[in-house]
């Protein structure tokens, strides 16, 4: 009856009720402080500056808080699914299953990227917009964790993202350390591989490592992350598609 009547509130007589509406068919619920979901999909490019402050209402800070709470609800489930395995392998599968490229292609499949509220020229970048709706996928997690708590968000992460789109079976038997690749290859081919940051930019938890990989002193291909070590790998698959080695390595 309680659940009736607050459905006829969101949906007839909030002002919010279209976004309500929109959340609803993403989530599966209705949440109850909306203004936090409603960060959650606001990107740098469109963000205003809050007054007398200096920082934004984009979606960084909410991003922040669940990239912390996905690593540990992730790390506890691993845990109790594995009883016997240990450390390098618990953080390895975590490090899988939270991967910038993995939450990224998740987010999309999800339709992140369709709430998003960012400027129009980051619209026409479909590699940017897919990055952008993993960081939103995180921005959300901490939205659902300060509305809805611990538990509630742990419900959610296994029944609207590990269950429909993580197979750990194929996570535990896919290799996806790129550098490794490239090392081996640079190795065989006699070659000078190097690692170089071009660019830093931002601060604390917001700030993004441009590294570039350089083959005999010539830039293949260069990427940005969050973390050196995420930017090494990202541009090290794209130096390793460049060279044609993933599809030498699935062809074996």
């Amino acid at each position: 009856m309680i659940r009736s009547i607050f459905r006829i509130y969101y949906l007839g007589f909030s002002e919010h009720k279209e976004f309500y509406k929109r959340v609803y068919r993403l989530l599966g619920y209705f949440p109850k402080n909306i203004h936090l979901y409603k960060q959650a999909f606001i990107h740098n490019s469109s963000a205003e500056h809050f007054k007398n402050l200096k920082t934004k209402n984009s979606n960084e800070r909410l991003e922040y808080l669940g990239d912390a709470v996905l690593g540990g609800i992730i790390a506890e489930l691993l845990f109790k699914k594995y009883p016997f395995k240990g450390e390098g392998f618990l953080t390895e599968m975590r490090s899988k299953m939270v991967s910038r490229k993995k939450l990224s292609e998740i987010a999309f499949k999800m339709g992140i990227h369709q709430h998003l509220s960012l400027d129009s020229s980051v619209k026409r970048n479909g590699m940017a917009l897919k990055g952008i709706s993993g960081n939103a996928l995180e921005a959300l997690i901490g939205a659902i964790y300060l509305d809805r708590g611990y538990s509630f968000t742990r419900r959610f992460i296994k029944r609207k993202i590990l269950t429909p789109y993580m197979d750990l079976e194929h996570l535990k038997e896919h290799n996806e350390n790129y550098k490794s690749i490239l090392n081996q290859w640079a190795q065989k081919e006699r070659k000078t591989l190097d690692f170089k940051v071009v660019r830093e930019k931002g601060k604390n938890h917001s700030k993004m490592y441009t590294i570039a990989v350089v083959i005999d002193g010539e830039e293949l291909s260069k990427a940005e992350g969050k973390s050196k070590k995420t930017a090494e790998q990202l541009a090290s698959e794209l130096s390793c598609k460049e060279l044609g080695l993933l599809k030498e390595k699935q062809t074996r």
